[in-house]
């Protein structure tokens, strides 16, 4: 049954009544095509002196999968409903703004914390997807365009969205200063912020491991020939919040890292490429509460590496796409050493022109620590609007006696009880081999009333074959559809 909402969400609603009373089409800015605070120019629908636009987004998704999404729990049906409206606003003109604002919320009632990457999750990576009802301001930053009157320049203040390609650097909204610069041939940001409030109505208070962490993050990408893009990345993260046994660890450091990528190329048997390397230093503050409370310092260092290669034949039927995807870590010394993620970061690919997905497929999610894989996928469009899409991975530990990167269950990983009990550890390093398929269609736009209705749907399978790396690891699958709707 839904929780009760009480007086914590009727501002929501209030932003519910305020949002929905107009209809235009405003753009997810969570997706990769449109970044977080990106200035898009009006199409020419829009008259320049509409400096108003307001936004719906509807969202189904369900499925029949383990508990929660975790490897081994008991299968249970799942579904997610959310209603997403947004508004933008423009002056002193649409075309050319000077000040831009945008608002984003949410308004969710999900079954369980089971998921799929069809759509941007909730709130940080420990704490999942909220269950039952939940409301959250998303979004809301003022923006300042032409800088200098230079159309390259301009500078935001709010909460924003931020997302890379693969997700491994940022995945997240983030209250922040954010100064971007892009032209013709190079790109970037450099941004600044640290979150205060999940602005949720289930829970508006940060975690403790969450709390006073300060972030510097940005990136640098150049166009050194024609589809051809290279640059670096930074993220710089600075845990302030003292020590204290409620939050165990505090991380002071940064990610340093490097990417390539190119698309619609005439290189003979690669058209499309990929890369990402990223690099990790930094001290990590343990504190312990028994038998007292004492804290111990311990260097932290890991790398991560990403990659894609891809070859498009649209000369044949369904104009397949063959791509192989990799990914390798380094090999933690112990619990506080090597490549993870943070609390910004997620394994959502959300860079793809059609829908989102994990590195491995719609099924399995993955930390990008103590792991290495490598899968091939074949991607196809039978009919125009329509994608059928198949992808196998295989999975690996790099060190065998460290963290798993998989969700599992907890009760499943619980360490012997009794003398002779097995160790669910077993010292394989094989996790197993991943099946996905994906069905995408997306509905040629339907004009009503002067604007556009747009229509997705995803049908996603899943099958996890276990390795031999967790002993009573079950086999395992998940069956998923989601739905949206954008006028």
């Amino acid at each position: 049954m839904p929780r009760n909402i009480g007086k914590h969400t009727a501002h929501w609603l209030g932003w519910a009544l305020l949002l929905g009373c107009g209809l235009a089409r405003a753009e997810d800015s969570g997706e990769a095509t449109a970044p977080a605070g990106e200035s898009v120019p009006a199409g020419d629908a829009a008259p320049a002196a509409d400096t108003l636009e307001i936004g719906h987004k509807f969202t189904v998704q369900g499925g029949y999968g383990p508990q929660d999404s975790n490897l081994s729990e008991d299968y249970e049906p799942f579904y997610g409903l959310r209603y997403e409206p947004s508004l933008s606003w423009f002056s002193p003109e649409r075309q050319w703004p000077v000040w831009q604002g945008f608002v984003r919320a949410w308004f969710n009632y999900n079954s369980s914390q089971a998921s799929t990457p069809f759509q941007e999750q909730d709130l940080d990576r420990e704490r999942r997807q909220v269950e039952h009802f939940s409301a959250e301001l998303r979004e809301f930053y003022l923006r300042r365009n032409l800088i200098g009157d230079d159309p390259r320049f301009s500078l935001a203040l709010g909460r924003q969205r931020y997302a890379d390609y693969y997700g491994m650097w940022w995945d997240d909204s983030l209250e922040s200063l954010r100064f971007d610069y892009s032209d013709d041939f190079a790109s970037g940001f450099f941004a600044v912020g640290q979150r205060f409030f999940y602005y949720n109505s289930d829970s508006n208070s940060l975690d403790d491991g969450a709390r006073s962490i300060l972030y510097g993050f940005g990136e640098y990408a150049w166009r050194w020939q024609a589809k051809h893009w290279a640059g670096t990345r930074v993220l710089l993260e600075y845990d302030h919040s003292g020590a204290d046994p409620d939050d165990p660890t505090d991380f002071k450091g940064g990610r340093l890292g490097l990417f390539a990528h190119g698309d619609d190329l005439d290189w003979g048997p690669i058209s499309d490429y990929r890369v990402e390397l990223a690099l990790l230093a930094g001290r990590v503050r343990a504190t312990s509460a028994a038998p007292a409370e004492t804290s111990e310092h311990h260097d932290s260092r890991g790398w991560a590496l990403v990659g894609d290669l891809g070859k498009r034949f649209d000369d044949w039927p369904w104009q397949p796409r063959i791509a192989l995807r990799a990914g390798i870590t380094d090999k933690p010394d112990d619990e506080f050493d090597g490549f993870g993620f943070n609390e910004l970061q997620s394994d959502r690919v959300s860079g793809r022109e059609t829908y989102s997905s994990g590195l491995l497929g719609s099924f399995i999610s993955v930390n990008l620590r103590n792991l290495a894989f490598y899968g091939i996928a074949v991607e196809t469009r039978p009919q125009p609007r329509h994608y059928f899409d198949v992808r196998v991975s295989d999975l690996y530990l790099r060190d065998p006696d460290q963290d798993l990167p998989l969700r599992i269950s907890p009760e499943l990983l619980a360490p012997p009880t009794a003398p002779g009990q097995a160790n669910p550890i077993t010292g394989s390093k094989s996790l197993g081999q991943v099946l996905d398929l994906n069905y995408y269609w997306e509905m040629f736009p339907f004009a009503i009333q002067g604007r556009q209705l747009n229509l997705d749907l995803l049908f996603s399978a899943g099958y996890f074959l276990a390795g031999n790396a967790v002993r009573g690891l079950d086999d395992d699958y998940q069956l998923s559809f989601g739905a949206v709707l954008r006028y």
